[in-house]
């Protein structure tokens, strides 16, 4: 049986207003690393949770300054 990957999980913070918001600040479907800071910062988000929300949106990080990972 071939093994298929799931979406990631969206978590209850990560509400529709924020993936609205997140979305507007992409480029199609790419923010740069830069981008994501600022909204987390804007946001009051943990850093750290930032990639699950992007992955979870299936936004792309460009400039990837793996600051999310941590």
């Amino acid at each position: 049986m071939p093994h298929t990957a799931t979406a990631p999980q969206r978590e209850a913070w990560m509400t529709e207003d924020l993936a609205e918001l997140l979305k507007q600040t992409a480029t199609g479907n790419t923010i740069t690393c830069e981008q994501v800071q600022q909204f987390a910062a804007r946001h009051s988000i943990e850093i750290t949770k930032m990639k699950p929300f992007v992955d979870a949106l299936g936004i792309t990080v460009s400039n990837c300054r793996g600051l999310c990972a941590k």
